[in-house]
């Protein structure tokens, strides 16, 4: 466990504007690395970063390099390299992630609320997280997050795509047991859902156990990127990789796909598409442990 001083002190060393600046200049030299390289982050020597640093003197530069030897960067034989912290939290530098909310006007869309079925949903985005907000009934739906760095440059449509593809790698990294923020392990069971949809009734929930990130969702989205789903919906003419929020919710709303108790412990989550099925069966963290493939006839019932 990270002791809240050892926090404190890393977190202290950022507080410089100069310390700001030198871990930029590494991160600039990292576009310009040989990518053949043993070494994944570039090396500078002190002249380097003299360069690329607006200080007042050398010794100036050489107390900043200190506080940062050790936590954010280190010393080499070739002068100073990034550690993994160093890389990490100049990205969230560059991304602007430290900068509070985005600037993101509501956008309509033309999907009626699955709760209420009114044509009131607009898309918004409030601290950092995106939401499907209907009018009417005032729920919301979604919480994808959203950083500035990922509205920048794109239309909302794009801001959608994006946000989804971020969702469904994050349910793909949790099913890894693998947290996608930190790497840390991940509890993840099946719970029943407080909607009052039915094709909702079932919610998956994820921790990380160390920095406590957690998501939700129906277990069918979460499992969509599965390969036996995957390759169903692809035998069948349908990339779900290029599915978005709106579709990926839509099948769940519309009970095309959909999540049911078969036993203790047990459940099984459905795709249907066309005259098929698909069907999974699942423990409570959603572990796979069959699959199987069933034709059914107009109405939707097994042959």
């Amino acid at each position: 466990m990270i002791e809240n001083e050892d926090a404190a002190a890393a977190f202290g060393i950022l507080a410089d504007t100069t310390r700001i600046a030198i871990l930029r200049a590494f991160a600039r030299a990292l576009e310009g690395a040989d990518v053949g390289s043993n070494d994944p982050f570039p090396a500078l020597a002190f002249s380097e970063v003299y360069d690329r640093v607006d200080v007042d003197s050398t010794s100036q530069l050489s107390y900043h390099l200190e506080q940062l030897d050790g936590t954010y960067l280190r010393r080499t034989d070739d002068g100073w390299t990034f550690t993994f912290a160093g890389e990490s939290i100049v990205r969230l530098v560059l991304s602007g992630a430290y900068a509070g909310d985005v600037d993101f006007d509501p956008v309509p869309v033309d999907t009626p609320c699955p709760i209420c079925d009114a044509e009131a949903l607009r898309v918004v985005v409030e601290d950092l997280l995106l939401f499907w907000a209907c009018e009417d009934c005032e729920r919301r739906m979604g919480g994808l997050p959203v950083t500035p760095a990922q509205v920048r440059g794109r239309d909302p449509e794009g801001v959608l795509s994006s946000a989804t593809a971020r969702m469904v790698t994050r349910y793909w990294r949790f099913r890894e047991n693998a947290c996608p923020d930190c790497g840390g392990a991940v509890e993840l069971e099946l719970q029943e859902s407080a909607a009052s949809v039915d094709a909702l009734e079932w919610t998956a929930v994820g921790c990380c156990r160390q920095c406590r990130r957690s998501i939700h969702g129906p277990p069918s989205i979460w499992l969509v990127s599965h390969p036996a789903s995957v390759a169903f919906h692809w035998d069948r003419g349908v990339d779900v990789r290029t599915f978005g929020f709106r579709e990926l919710t839509g099948r769940v709303t519309a009970g095309r796909w959909g999540t049911n108790r078969v036993d203790a412990g047990e459940y099984r989550v459905t795709y249907r598409l066309e005259d098929a099925e698909l069907r999974l069966t699942v423990d409570e963290t959603l572990s796979v442990s069959s699959t199987a493939r069933v034709r059914t006839d107009p109405s939707g019932d097994p042959d």
